[in-house]
């Protein structure tokens, strides 16, 4: 061993050591900072069934319960949680979704030419609600059974429409 090497070593040593102790709290608070990311926002989703041999990328099978049925819906859906402008719980226990003028307009379109069809209502990957239109839906509000959505859900929807308005206030140009 050369006598660079006893003197150098510990050196090196202690300004890796000092680098580390540096390093520490940075990468602690970036570890603490992906923690604390926003929940993912709650998805709303109203689908129609698809038409008889529709495949690939345009239906996707779902099973209701209620009946115990396997159907296959449109990928796409005829209204999403961006459309809605507030949920309730009303007296009954039943939640209410009211859905903004283009949401009313979709769900209309949507039900008036889905008769016959069964609409689906999917709440975060899982169905609540999958009745059979008989009915065109005109008045933009979509009443679902009590407990399909919680609480927390809908505290959350409300949230992120109000969030999305103040965004768009403050977007425009003054």
């Amino acid at each position: 061993m050369t006598n660079r090497a006893v003197v150098f070593g510990p050196l090196r040593y202690l300004y890796l050591m000092n680098n580390a102790r540096n390093f520490l709290p940075i990468l602690a608070g970036l570890l603490l900072w992906i923690g604390a990311a926003p929940k993912p926002p709650v998805l709303l989703r109203v689908h129609l069934q698809a038409p008889e041999g529709a495949k690939g990328t345009v239906s996707v099978p779902v099973t209701l319960f209620n009946p115990a049925e396997t159907i296959s819906i449109q990928s796409l859906p005829e209204v999403s949680e961006k459309e809605i402008r507030k949920v309730s719980t009303r007296e009954d226990g039943t939640i209410l979704v009211e859905f903004t003028d283009f949401g009313q307009t979709k769900l209309e379109v949507g039900t008036s030419t889905g008769r016959g069809l069964i609409m689906v209502v999917i709440v975060n990957g899982r169905v609540v609600y999958a009745p059979r239109i008989d009915t065109a839906l005109t008045n933009g509000c979509l009443l679902l059974p009590a407990g399909s959505i919680t609480g927390e859900e809908m505290a959350q929807i409300n949230g992120d429409v109000g969030h999305a308005k103040e965004q768009r206030l403050k977007d425009l140009p003054r």
